[in-house]
């Protein structure tokens, strides 16, 4: 068996510690920061960047909003599966999808065409990505400042696609919840913090930080990729709304977000309702201590329905019911 390249990524499946471990030593040489001079994301940088997989627009004599190019420093790369142990290549896709053509630093100065085209492009990524027969599932989540584990400064996200589902989205599966009940209870309990559309954002019933939210479809299929053209600029619009109420709740948190849905239907235990796929955005008030780290529990010292009544007391124009 050829050797593997030494800074190539390795995946680590500890099965009795229920853990699984991504080892990728080239990410140890990230840049960091980045002034608009270097930046490899910056219109009339692209040379700086690996070759980009989608943009928008599509035509390539017009200048671009967003795109979507390889990850530099993957954590998982693309090849044939190979080896069964607990050991192994860490296979998959991880892209990176630049989110304004200028150097902005937080999504609320992102242009409005600029944010929306970039859902689509994430949108139209995962269906192509979830026709192959090598992935299983795939995210796709910001990390927005320093805090929140970002080391470029330039607004961008990430996309990953997995050859095996992670245990915490087969736990969620297995659940058998539905974006209906869950949109049901917050209405009942004061935790919906706005609707947009066929969107809903709400407080989830255990946040795991002040002001955690939860955007989910109100109907929808389970899966980002198959929602319509029109449901993806809802999400865009909401999504930048609840960042804005953040920055009045919470100012000057870092936070991350990260799209959470099924395994793809081929690679699902059973068959999936409509409509569970969503958004969660965790603002990074508090730290993750020794007692969250050690048994998985959370202490969060805003109340949810409070949370949500400060939300959308900083989102004046958000419908919230």
């Amino acid at each position: 068996m050829p050797r593997r390249p030494p800074d190539e990524p390795t995946r680590i499946d500890d099965a009795p510690a229920r853990r699984t471990v991504f080892v990728a030593p080239a990410r140890a040489t990230r840049p960091t920061a980045g002034a608009p001079a270097d930046c490899p994301f910056c219109a009339g940088h692209e040379h700086l960047a690996p070759t980009e997989i989608l943009r928008s627009p599509a035509d390539e004599g017009l200048p671009w909003r967003a795109r979507i190019v390889p990850n530099r420093y993957p954590f998982v790369v693309e090849g044939a599966a190979s080896g069964a142990g607990p050991i192994r290549p860490a296979r998959g896709v991880h892209d990176v999808i630049v989110e304004s053509p200028r150097h902005h630093r937080s999504v609320l100065e992102v242009e409005p065409a600029a944010w929306e085209a970039s859902w689509d492009l994430a949108r139209r990524r995962l269906a192509g990505l979830a026709a192959r027969r090598d992935l299983a599932w795939a995210t796709v989540y910001k990390n927005s400042g320093p805090g929140a584990g970002a080391s470029l400064e330039h607004v961008h996200s990430q996309l990953v696609a997995l050859d095996a589902v992670p245990d915490a989205v087969r736990t969620t599966a297995r659940g058998g919840d539905t974006a209906a009940e869950r949109l049901a209870a917050a209405r009942r309990e004061g935790r919906v913090v706005a609707v947009r559309g066929g969107l809903a954002a709400f407080v989830p019933p255990a946040p795991r930080q002040p002001f955690e939210t939860w955007i989910v479809p109100r109907g929808a299929p389970a899966w980002f990729h198959e929602a319509e053209a029109g449901l993806v600029r809802d999400l865009a619009r909401l999504l930048r709304a609840v960042v804005a109420g953040l920055a009045q709740a919470a100012p000057g948190a870092d936070y991350n977000w990260w799209l959470l849905q099924p395994p793809w239907r081929r690679r699902a235990a059973r068959p999936v309702a409509g409509g569970w796929w969503r958004i969660e955005i965790l603002p990074r008030v508090t730290p993750l201590a020794g007692f969250e780290l050690g048994t998985g529990c959370h202490v969060c010292v805003v109340p949810p329905r409070a949370a949500a009544r400060l939300l959308r007391r900083a989102l004046p124009s958000a419908r919230s019911s």
